[in-house]
């Protein structure tokens, strides 16, 4: 489960590469806006600049930069060169990423809305 910035045109961007390269159809979406975010507690508290794209896995909650890559591994291919990242300092990976996710709404856009999944993909997301 990939929980998301539904605003955010890079999360967004992010989970239609997903959609199109996961063909196991194993991952599933949710905005962070949403209910099921709620449930898990992610970033109740927070201010949107603060939020951080969360992966869920059978080992826990992955986030940002961990989370990105980890979810570039399990998509295998090709993709799993560049989850190797993950085996950078975590220091590292977070400055960048910190620094990506904090400038999000200025380098990718902002929606109004939060992304409205096609029929197709509907069972793919939880709300």
């Amino acid at each position: 489960m990939i929980f998301f910035d539904g605003v955010c045109g890079g999360c967004n961007r992010f989970v239609d590469f997903v959609i199109r390269t996961d063909s196991r159809r194993e991952i599933f979406f949710s905005p962070v806006q949403g209910e099921t975010a709620a449930e898990f507690s992610l970033y109740r508290n927070e201010p949107p600049p603060e939020w951080k794209i969360a992966y869920i896995d059978e080992n826990g909650v992955h986030e940002g930069a961990d989370a990105v890559l980890l979810v570039l591994g399990r998509l295998g291919g090709l993709w799993k060169l560049p989850s190797l990242f993950i085996y950078l300092p975590r220091s590292l990976k977070d400055c960048f990423y910190g620094i990506v996710s904090r400038n999000r709404y200025r380098i990718f856009g902002k929606r109004e809305t939060c992304r409205v999944p096609s029929p197709e993909e509907r069972e793919r997301f939880l709300p």
